[in-house]
C-alpha cells in the first residue's frame, strides 16, 4: 500500500469534504430527499460513506447504466488474454445464437466489430428506441418478464428492427450493444455472462457475492448488476485498462512518437483515438471518448523525457458514468467518477430531478475535486 506523505492525505481529505458538501448542497437546491455519497481517496484511509433521508450508503443498488463498466471489464479481461479480438465481428462472435434464434433482420450487425459495440458505433437507436422494439416489448410483457427472460432471448428480439444507420458511421450511445457484448461473452468462454464476469471482474476486486438484481436479470450486461457504491469504485479500480488499444492487446504501451512535440492529435494516433467512440465535447477536453462502459477523457499531460531522448506521454484519464433508472415519482439517478486527482466517488440519489440540475451536480462535483 502506498502511504501518503500527511499533507497529501490532509489535502485528500479535505477534498472529500468538499465533495460532501457540494452534494449536500445540490441535494437542498434540488429537493432531492435520499442521497447516498461514497468517496475514496488515493490511499485507503481517506474514506467517506454518508447516507440521507434514511438511506444506507452501504446498501446495494441497481447499477442501471453503470452495469456497462463491468461488461466492459470482463470484455477487456478476454481481450487481454487472447480470447477475443476487437476485430472479431458480431457475425462470427454470435453465429451460436442466430443459428437457435434466427438471422437478424439487418445482415449489416453481422459485419459490426466487438470494438464497435464497445464503442457505441454499431449502428443502434439511441434508448429507449433501442430496446423497446415490438418482439421485445412482447416478450417482457406478455411471454416473460425482465425477470425471467435470458440475456439472449432478449437480444434476439431487438434485433427484428433494422439499424439507424451502418456499423462504424456513427456514435450513438445505446443498450443492445452491451447487450450483445453480453452474449458475446457467453459464447467466448461457454458460461454464463453473470457467472464469468463475477468470477472474472468482480472477485479479484474482493466481492464475492456480486449478482445481477433478480428483477432485472435480463437487463444484465447494459444495466442489469446490483452492488453498493464502495463495491462498484473497488472494482473500477482493481485493474484500470490502458485506454490505448494497442497496449490493452500487447501489454505495453505504442512505440515512441518521433516528433519533437507531443500533440493532442499526436496523442490520438498513437492510441488509435479517431477509431474511438468520439463523444461531444465535455468540460476538460474537446474529445471525451467512450472506452470499456465508461466515459474517459485525457485531461492532463506531461512529458517524460526518457535515456534515448524519446518523448513519452504519461497520461491521466478522467473516467465516469451516469445511470438513470424508474418512472416518476419513483426515479433514481447516479454518478461514478474516478478522478486524475485519485480521488473516486459514488453519489446516487432520489427522486431524480431534470437533467440540467444533474449536470449542474456532475460539475459541482468535479469543482469540489480540484486542487485548491
Amino acid at each position: 500500500m502506498i502511504v501518503l506523505p500527511f499533507e497529501a492525505r490532509a489535502q485528500s481529505l479535505d477534498r472529500i469534504d468538499a465533495l460532501r458538501v457540494a452534494f449536500e448542497r445540490w441535494m437542498n437546491e434540488n429537493g432531492v430527499a435520499k442521497g447516498a455519497l461514497v468517496a475514496h481517496g488515493p490511499d485507503a484511509a481517506s474514506v467517506l460513506e454518508r447516507g440521507y433521508g434514511g438511506r444506507d450508503p452501504k446498501q446495494r443498488v441497481l447499477l442501471a447504466s453503470l452495469s456497462k463498466a463491468i461488461t466492459g471489464q470482463c470484455v477487456g479481461e478476454l481481450i487481454a488474454t487472447g480470447r477475443l479480438r476487437f476485430e472479431t465481428t458480431v457475425g462470427e462472435a454470435l453465429r451460436p445464437l442466430f443459428a437457435a434464434h434466427g438471422a437478424p433482420a439487418d445482415s449489416r450487425i453481422k459485419l459490426a466489430t466487438v470494438a464497435q459495440l464497445l464503442e457505441h458505433r454499431a449502428g443502434f437507436a439511441t434508448p429507449p428506441r433501442d430496446l423497446m422494439t415490438p418482439a421485445a416489448l412482447e416478450l417482457l410483457q406478455r411471454h416473460k418478464s425482465p425477470a425471467t427472460a435470458s440475456l439472449q432471448e432478449l437480444l434476439a428480439t431487438t434485433l427484428t428492427t433494422p439499424l439507424q444507420s451502418p456499423p462504424g458511421e456513427a456514435f450513438r450511445y445505446s443498450n443492445i450493444g452491451y447487450l450483445a457484448l453480453g452474449a458475446v461473452i457467453e459464447v467466448a468462454t461457454g458460461e454464463d455472462y453473470e457467472r464469468f464476469c463475477a468470477r472474472a471482474v468482480l472477485r479479484p476486486a474482493g466481492i464475492a457475492e456480486g449478482t445481477l438484481d433478480p428483477d432485472w436479470r435480463a437487463f444484465s450486461s447494459f444495466g442489469g448488476w446490483r452492488l453498493s457504491g464502495a463495491e462498484y469504485l473497488r472494482v473500477m479500480a482493481r485493474r484500470r485498462f490502458p485506454a490505448c488499444r494497442e497496449s490493452l492487446v500487447s501489454g505495453h504501451d505504442p512505440a515512441p512518437s518521433e516528433t519533437s512535440v507531443v500533440t493532442d492529435w499526436n496523442e490520438r494516433e498513437r492510441c488509435e483515438r479517431p477509431m474511438l467512440g468520439t463523444m461531444p465535447p465535455g468540460p476538460d477536453d474537446d474529445a471525451p471518448f467512450y472506452w470499456l462502459g465508461r466515459n474517459a477523457a485525457l485531461v492532463r499531460r506531461h512529458v517524460n523525457v526518457t535515456s534515448d531522448d524519446a518523448l513519452h506521454l504519461r497520461r491521466w484519464y478522467r473516467y465516469w458514468h451516469t445511470g438513470s433508472w424508474g418512472v416518476a415519482p419513483d426515479t433514481v439517478g447516479m454518478i461514478a467518477v474516478e478522478h486524475e486527482s485519485g480521488l473516486s466517488w459514488f453519489v446516487w440519489f432520489t427522486p431524480r430531478p431534470p437533467q440540467d440540475a444533474r449536470d449542474r451536480l456532475f460539475d459541482a462535483l468535479l469543482d469540489a475535486a480540484k486542487e485548491k
